[in-house]
């Protein structure tokens, strides 16, 4: 598989997801703190680089903890897992060294554009806070993304 196909396969399976992410998001600006200052999107890839991540969001202002456990059942937009039946939801997987490009990267380069494209379409206009989204530990080759209100 080369990375466009990697992409295109990680944006169609994302796409399918995007209903309940929409109303996950929608439900997280509804349940803002007063004190919130901004909505942080981070994504998460595997460490192994096997292909599952996770699209979290967070809350930043004072007191992350108060601001955080507000919006917990509202803060995953995406979740890859291991399960007793396999990966669900199922996204391509490779063992290490099994690609010539950066699985991580490429997931967290695609991920932001999905999340971008999931906050101009149904956030933006619609929430007092801005947004951004960026790769966790330094995953991703594009610089912070910041999602206006």
């Amino acid at each position: 598989m080369t990375q466009a196909d990697y992409r295109q396969a990680l944006l169609a399976i994302l796409d399918q997801h995007r209903d309940a992410a929409r109303a996950t998001l929608l439900a997280l600006i509804a349940a803002l703190p007063e004190r919130a200052r901004e909505i942080h999107f981070a994504i998460h890839p595997d460490q192994d680089g096997e292909g599952t991540f996770s699209i979290v969001a967070s809350l930043d202002g004072p007191d992350l903890f108060v601001l955080n456990r507000a919006v917990e059942p509202h803060r995953y937009l995406f979740d890859v897992r291991h399960t007793e039946r396999g990966v669900e939801p199922e996204v391509p997987m490779f063992a290490p060294g099994e690609t010539d490009f950066d699985v991580q990267d490429t997931i967290v380069d695609t991920a932001m554009e999905w999340v971008e494209s999931l906050w101009n379409a149904c956030a933006r206009n619609h929430t007092p806070l801005p947004g951004m989204v960026y790769g966790e530990e330094g995953y991703g080759t594009r610089e912070p993304i910041l999602l206006a209100r």
